[in-house]
């Protein structure tokens, strides 16, 4: 019977899920060569530890690298799933590597930010503007004038949120369709299963070969049975010389 983990694991779609799978595989039959061990009274201690760290050196770096590997490709995917979250013009993105579409975007951005410091110095009394909601009506602007245009207008709204410290979603948020919902979900759902694979791999239940067990300590030398040869025994009465004599 599966799991809460088992299920949240094989609802990680494409590659992502299966780089998972696999490194829970590896490491499932790491687990179980531990227990199987353990009980096996046929071997000593020390050869189940040989055994045990052996196929753990074999197997770590391939479970480690398929976790992070798992964890690469859900990253990506949340980062997919909130781009396309956004709403804007027909095709344009928040970002681009345009430079001709960055720079319009940027001289939006500080056309945005120098109307907002104008409201605000422009308002008397303690009650200031709503800058979330002015932010909103730049935003439908751009997607109502669409193409390069709307798209320079939208992506300097969210540069001026950003700048402003305004939180992004609250002004898209209004002009989301279901098909941008779904987007956000899933890259929301992304991010969570990022946060259930662990970058761990067991370590065997047995000390490391040739590794002195914690709080043991070393045999001493008995010194008094250490006797040169060259120094014999002195006979009972013998005295002994004087170096001065």
């Amino acid at each position: 019977m599966r799991g809460a983990y088992e299920e949240l694991r094989d609802s990680a779609t494409g590659e992502a899920g299966a780089a998972w799978k696999a490194a829970d595989l590896e490491e499932g039959n790491l687990r179980a060569l531990y227990q199987e061990l353990k009980k096996d009274p046929r071997f000593s201690d020390e050869h189940k530890a040989e055994q045990a760290w052996a196929k753990y050196e074999a197997t770590r770096e391939k479970i480690a690298s398929g976790k992070a590997k798992a964890k690469e490709l859900l990253e990506r995917q949340a980062r997919t799933g909130e781009r396309f979250s956004i709403p804007m013009p027909q095709g344009e993105l928040p970002t681009t590597t345009d430079t001709t579409k960055l720079v319009a975007s940027q001289n939006e951005a500080s056309r945005v930010v120098r109307k907002l410091d104008r409201i605000d110095n422009g308002k008397g009394g303690p009650l200031k503007p709503d800058r979330t909601e002015i932010l909103r009506q730049e935003y439908a602007k751009g997607l109502e004038i669409g193409g390069i245009q709307g798209g320079a207008i939208c992506r300097g709204v969210l540069a001026a949120a950003d700048e402003l410290g305004v939180d992004a979603d609250s002004v898209v948020d209004p002009f989301r369709e279901e098909r941008h919902r779904e987007s956000l979900e899933r890259a929301q759902h992304a991010s969570r299963l990022m946060d259930l694979i662990s970058s761990n791999v067991p370590e065997p239940p047995f000390a490391r070969p040739g590794q002195r067990r914690r709080g043991s300590e070393p045999r001493r030398r008995n010194n008094a049975l250490l006797i040169p040869k060259e120094a014999p025994l002195l006979s009972s009465g013998a005295t002994r010389r004087r170096p001065w004599k």
